[in-house]
């Protein structure tokens, strides 16, 4: 008998990323960001120790992914997208909430992303994660013929940044 679980619920696994996924983050990247990443971004973040790459999949198959890089103990969010026909399903929530609890677990002090100014979703799933505004990087992503600003947001994980 056929599972009655909702969409949000068929979200089996975050893992790490692989080689193999690449096709498939390339697609979602390229879906949902303005200005994407190409391949040789992604393959160089797969292979530095001081970045975590994961994938989170539905049926088995990437949905949505999430870069890190993590030194010393700080996190930036260095990149995150989910397929478009997957968003709004608590997927990015999910990703981002779990890579808290491991900069937590890891003794991180502080997690850091930019986000485009105009995206106030993403700033508003970020504020409920316990990200706050730092600043304003001007004129940080390219945005057709002209740029954008970026809206700097940390997480203070612990009783606050070294």
């Amino acid at each position: 008998m056929a599972s009655m679980a909702s969409e949000r619920t068929r979200v089996a696994a975050i893992r790490a990323m692989e080689l193999e996924d690449l096709d498939a983050v390339m697609a979602i990247e390229t879906a949902a960001q303005l200005t994407p990443w190409n391949s040789v971004h992604f393959r160089d973040c797969l292979g530095n120790a001081n970045y975590l790459c994961q994938v989170a999949t539905v049926d088995d198959v990437p949905a949505a992914f999430l870069i890190l890089s993590r030194i010393l103990d700080e996190t930036h969010v260095l990149n995150i997208a989910v397929a478009p026909t997957w968003q709004r399903h608590g997927i990015a929530r999910r990703l981002l909430q779990q890579a808290l609890d491991a900069a937590r677990a890891d003794a991180m002090t502080v997690v850091y992303l930019e986000v485009r100014e105009s995206n106030q979703s993403a700033q508003a799933l970020y504020r409920q994660l316990g990200f706050e505004i730092c600043g304003v990087r001007k004129n940080y992503y390219r945005k057709g013929e002209g740029h954008e600003n970026a809206v700097l947001m940390q997480c203070l994980l612990t009783g606050g940044h070294k």
